[in-house]
């Protein structure tokens, strides 16, 4: 099947644990199958959470090999993005002060660090970081800088401190894991009682559900947007879904918002105004129609 190939929707049941919400009790059924960054396969949505979600077991290898080849495995290409999110990593580093304090003797965990770009700008405001990512190139060239990163793919794998961390970042990072209930309450044991967890998500779950309604007018186009809003992630799940198992995981959330959630000075006027009007929208009626969001959320104090 071609990349120009339509997606086909499917509606059979199927029984399959989540990977946003971690759900079995209820069956998935089958919605779509198309082909995007990851090639062809079938997506299921979540009885439960709502979510959509790749029909495919995970292996953390060729979770690495697909990494790679994509614009933001590479070292150049990394290097570049760096600089590309600037905006975003200073709407990050507000609201960790805004929350913490002064930076000074605050600890940060990065995961999903890639070429440590949030990294760079944490300690250059004055806390000290540490990270992890599954792409080994990525955290050579982050050790190469001088910051301290592992070679790891999940938190409880995470070795180079035993000492609990002021705050956790997650940028643009939770899409790719298997088990995100899981990934999460493991992070809360990083986190210590009042320390934070901050988190820059995907939710075009919205733009996934107008990609699966076009398909009875046009399905060339459909997949289009179908394409769009799942990119080659593993998940698509509601900002309000995933508010829930954020707190489930043992966190309270604090705030969660599409504002500040640009990645870019450079970033198209077109999705500069998705956030704007989304960040309206959420905050007047509840209705998430942005690209993405922060969400803050605190570990309660013992």
């Amino acid at each position: 099947m071609s990349s120009a190939a339509v997606a086909e929707p499917v509606h059979a049941p199927h029984s399959r644990i989540c990977p946003a919400c971690g759900e079995a009790a209820s069956l998935s059924s089958r919605v779509w199958k198309l082909v995007n960054a990851r090639g062809e396969a079938e997506w299921l949505q979540c009885g439960e959470c709502r979510s959509y979600f790749i029909d495919r077991e995970y292996a953390l290898q060729t979770e690495v090999s697909h990494t790679q080849q994509m614009t933001w495995g590479s070292p150049k290409e990394g290097a570049a993005l760096n600089q590309y999110k600037q905006r975003m990593y200073r709407s990050i580093l507000e609201r960790l002060v805004q929350q913490l304090g002064e930076p000074a003797g605050q600890r940060i965990l990065d995961i999903g660090c890639a070429y440590g770009g949030f990294m760079a700008a944490a300690e250059s405001a004055g806390f000290d970081v540490m990270g992890y990512d599954i792409v080994p190139e990525a955290v050579d060239f982050v050790t190469a800088q001088g910051m301290r990163a592992q070679c790891c793919a999940q938190a409880e794998e995470f070795s180079l401190s035993e000492e609990p961390f002021d705050a956790v970042t997650v940028l643009d990072a939770n899409i790719y894991w298997p088990d995100q209930p899981a990934e999460l309450r493991e992070i809360c044991r990083l986190v210590r009682p009042g320390g934070l967890l901050v988190m820059r998500v995907v939710d075009k779950s919205w733009l996934a559900r107008i990609g699966g309604l076009m398909q009875s007018v046009s399905a060339r186009q459909g997949q289009k947007v179908l394409r769009r809003a799942l990119n080659d992630h593993r998940f698509s799940m509601p900002l309000g879904s995933f508010l829930k198992v954020v707190e489930t995981a043992g966190f309270r959330v604090i705030s969660a918002t599409p504002k500040g959630a640009v990645h870019s000075d450079q970033t198209s006027l077109g999705v500069k105004l998705s956030f704007g009007v989304g960040t309206a929208l959420w905050h007047t009626l509840g209705l998430f129609v942005a690209p993405g969001a922060i969400v803050v959320a605190e570990r309660p104090a013992e």
